[in-house]
């Protein structure tokens, strides 16, 4: 690049910003050398010494810091001792992301995360300040956009030759706010089947140690079961309501818009193109609700391995609003009417084969180590063990089902949880089939279709198909991702 770039530094309080987050990561060595000052060893004097050290180094290092765009590419410089240089093309940007992590948002600054498709080549500006990253955002989401609409006339005979420029884009179209109160409600059903289980566990303890052992003790344990339960819900319900709060999702001519969080507030921009599967999931309460959440998985480059969080097309959607949602956002139907195949029935035997293992090496050892002085312990426990495996075991045969409905792969699985994944065969990266020592002799497979996304369903398994059905599957859907041209367009 030339020497008379125009290089920008990052806003000057990202260095209280840096120090505050390092001394918030290592506040207790620092109450620790603090503490141990008191005895007149000079501790805290050293503390200081480093403390102000820190602060210089990082003073230095915002000096040495530069970002700057070009009609190219955005670059970025960094590094004190080692420095290094970093550039991505603007025809090459898969995804330009604002973050507010707490500590900056606090004296108002945010951070601006470019992401393309490498593994190696995105670049996070830290730190800007809010108008001036949401000015840089824009910039570049603007610059790509001209790039890759440039790149479609010209793969576009009909206006190879012309020179007018690319018409304007229409404004963005809301596609879903979070409703607090369906958060809060969804969040609650999807942890009450944890909650019945530490609380059936609780009861179920304190009846056996009030009746073998000492009534005060199994008052304790009920007690200890109802705090855990009230803490679990609390710990569910505020994670959700920090992430999740004030999310909404826009939609604009070439992509999608996600902005959420709280405490610490996060923009993401995704191209439809880029998405590679969708999943729709609920709970065993929330869709007798009518409650459920839409994910997905999208191929952006590191930055998406970082932000896993950020999967969600809508946290919590009502179902008569999930088939909108889908077909605003990238223009395919929910797959919710699709008729599905089952998995062969031996998925059970599997199941409870693997369930019998653990429960012979985990299970009944220290449950019968125990017999002598509480009789009642082992048969309550195997009762609860089998009559569970055997309803789990039945409950995910009828849950498994796989279709290849038109140019689309669609999975449903789960048993308390519910997942409708579909996969667009253009998306298929690749396809194999696994069969182990025991499914060889079952006459099964596992069938696993791979895709170019982020996040965890960018990848499907289909368990326990016939192995002739296994390897039909496999080679349709080869030959389907054959036919079709994937590509990461830019």
């Amino acid at each position: 690049m030339s020497d008379d770039t125009d290089w920008s530094r990052p806003h000057p309080l990202s260095v209280v910003v840096m120090v505050a987050t390092f001394l918030a990561g290592n506040a207790w060595p620092i109450v620790v050398v603090l503490v141990a000052g008191g005895g007149g060893i000079g501790f805290d004097k050293i503390a200081l010494v480093v403390g102000a050290a820190g602060v210089g180094w990082g003073a230095l290092g915002w000096y040495m810091t530069g970002y700057a765009v070009t009609p190219e590419a955005v670059w970025y410089r960094s590094g004190i001792v080692n420095r290094q240089t970093r550039s991505i093309p603007l025809g090459r940007i898969q995804q330009v992301a604002v973050a507010e992590p707490v500590l900056a948002r606090v004296v108002g600054l945010a951070v601006v995360q470019v992401a393309e498709a490498s593994a190696d080549g995105d670049i996070e500006i830290r730190y800007l300040g809010r108008s001036a990253a949401e000015a840089l955002t824009e910039r570049l989401r603007r610059h790509a956009r001209r790039r890759r609409a440039d790149a479609d006339i010209a793969d576009d005979p009909a206006t190879a030759g012309s020179s007018l420029p690319p018409p304007p884009s229409p404004p963005a179209t809301r596609l879903h706010v979070l409703r607090p109160g369906d958060l809060l409600t969804y969040q609650l059903a999807s942890v009450a089947p944890a909650l019945v289980v530490v609380m059936t566990a609780a009861v179920v303890s304190a009846v056996i140690v009030g009746l073998e052992v000492d009534p005060r003790a199994a008052a304790m344990i009920l007690l200890g079961g109802i705090v855990t339960t009230v803490v679990l819900a609390a710990v569910a319900v505020t994670g959700a309501l920090l992430q999740f709060g004030n999310f909404t999702l826009d939609c604009g001519a070439r992509s999608l818009t996600i902005d959420t969080g709280v405490l610490s507030r996060r923009q993401v921009e995704v191209r439809p193109d880029r998405i590679q599967t969708l999943t729709v999931t609920s709970g065993l309460l929330a869709r007798r609700i009518g409650l459920h959440e839409v994910r997905f998985s999208a191929a952006i480059g590191k930055a998406g391995k970082e932000q896993q969080s950020m999967v969600h097309l809508a946290p919590v959607v009502r179902t008569d609003r999930i088939a909108t949602l889908v077909r605003g956002s990238v223009e395919v139907d929910a797959g919710l009417g699709v008729d599905l195949e089952p998995v062969d029935a031996v998925t059970v035997r599997r199941v409870l084969a693997r369930a019998g293992i653990v429960y012979l090496l985990l299970v009944a050892p220290p449950s019968f180590f125990v017999v002598l002085d509480l009789p009642s312990v082992a048969p309550v426990v195997a009762a609860l063990w089998w009559g569970t495996t055997v309803w789990f075991a039945r409950a995910r045969y009828r849950r498994l089902g796989i279709s290849l409905d038109g140019d689309r792969l669609v999975l449903r699985r789960g048993v308390l949880q519910h997942h409708l994944t579909q996969v667009p065969l253009v998306n298929v990266q690749s396809v194999r089939t696994t069969a182990s020592w025991f499914q060889r002799r079952l006459g099964v497979a596992d069938l696993r279709v791979s895709t170019a996304g982020i996040g965890p369903d960018h990848s499907i398994v289909v368990p326990d198909l016939s192995a002739r059905r296994a390897d039909e599957f496999a080679r349709t859907l080869a030959r389907a991702a054959a036919d079709s041209s994937w590509e990461r367009r830019d």
